[in-house]
């Protein structure tokens, strides 16, 4: 296992969750495959910092002086990296012991070369977990929706494809990624026996609502602003016109049951503005493609900027890493459409349950 071990590097975007990070660093560790860390200490004023650095010396420590997003944190760790494969989790989960090994071996196993992602089995599905017992042997299967915040990423791959779009900030950045990589003609695959849970148990998780996500982590009204108002900008940026309208059904279906929650909860001018934020990044999207096209160089927008989102001096002040543009559609790519909008089809459930965590 030492072999496996000089392979894997684990990154932690991490803001103000000190207890959580310190179990999900112990967990990794004390796992069959333990991994090389680093922390990215998002803007906390907990004392992340000082915690890691006194009880995980050798682990590599960046610090933001202020809240940037998870998707700018987790870019600044993945460009750290150094192994082949990373694994981006969220400290607000526990792997289990043998998690990072089976994700690993996926993206290892003969036939696996254009897999360029691998994610664990959600908490829903999986129950709790069960720790090193045995499984029933599956194979990994093709997905589009994963979760946020904990993945494996072949680095060759991740390189080539681009990074988390950072106009996402918290929110719907892996399905981004994770389509963007479909339309590369790369899989996502989901590993049978790979299981995490909420670093405190199913009622665990840094945020304080009463949402869930796919992995049981609690997900306050802020992160479903933002996954409502990146849900339309995705598929606007990473499906071509005449997909997104033989999709058109189907996504109405999802923003409309999207919407009801919003009211459900009493939310409605949060999803308003949600919606509103979404309408934005689309139509800054078409501009930045359009000045493109035309031979005009586009300006580097701040942080802020970018993601339409008001931020603390310190942040504003920050510029983005990466930012996904549109890819132009063309004739070459149909076999690669045509592939997603087989998963699209069959992932529709999975992305209606995501996008309503």
């Amino acid at each position: 296992m030492n072999d496996l071990n000089q392979k894997v590097t684990a990154v932690l975007p991490a803001r103000n969750c000190r207890r959580e990070l310190a179990v999900c660093i112990s967990a990794l560790l004390a796992g069959d495959c333990p991994p090389q860390i680093i922390v990215v200490d998002d803007g906390s004023d907990d004392g992340t910092a000082q915690m890691v650095g006194r009880r995980w010396p050798s682990a590599v420590l960046l610090r933001v002086p202020a809240h940037t997003g998870f998707a700018h944190a987790a870019n600044m760790g993945l460009r750290l990296v150094q192994t082949q494969y990373a694994f981006l989790i969220r400290p607000e989960l526990q792997p289990g012991r043998s998690c990072v090994r089976r994700l690993l071996e996926a993206l290892e196993a003969p036939g696996a070369e254009n897999d360029f992602c691998a994610v664990p089995e959600p908490w829903k599905r999986s129950g709790a977990n069960r720790g090193t017992g045995p499984v029933r042997r599956r194979q990994p299967v093709p997905v589009l929706a994963v979760p946020d915040g904990c993945a494996m990423y072949r680095m060759e791959v991740l390189e080539e494809i681009g990074w988390f779009d950072e106009r996402h900030f918290d929110g719907l950045e892996a399905l981004d990624l994770t389509l963007r990589a479909a339309l590369a003609g790369a899989r996502t695959v989901q590993v049978p026996g790979a299981r995490v849970r909420p670093a405190d148990g199913p009622g665990g998780g840094c945020a304080a609502d009463s949402g869930r996500n796919a992995y049981g982590v609690r997900v306050n009204t802020f992160r479903r602003q933002m996954t409502a108002g990146n849900a339309g900008f995705v598929f606007y940026k990473n499906l071509p016109l005449f997909q997104r309208a033989l999709n058109l059904p189907a996504l109405t279906a999802v923003e409309r049951a999207q919407a009801a929650a919003f009211a459900a909860r009493g939310e409605i001018e949060e999803y308003r503005m949600a919606r509103e934020r979404g309408r934005a990044l689309c139509a800054l999207e078409k501009e930045r493609r359009e000045a493109l096209a035309d031979g005009v160089s586009v300006w580097a927008e701040t942080l802020a900027d970018a993601s339409f989102l008001g931020m603390e001096e310190p942040a504003d002040r920050m510029y983005p890493l990466f930012l996904a543009q549109k890819a132009p559609f063309s004739l070459h790519g149909l076999p690669e459409c045509a592939q997603l909008q087989r998963l699209l089809i069959r992932e529709l459930p999975a992305i209606r349950d995501l996008l309503l965590d």
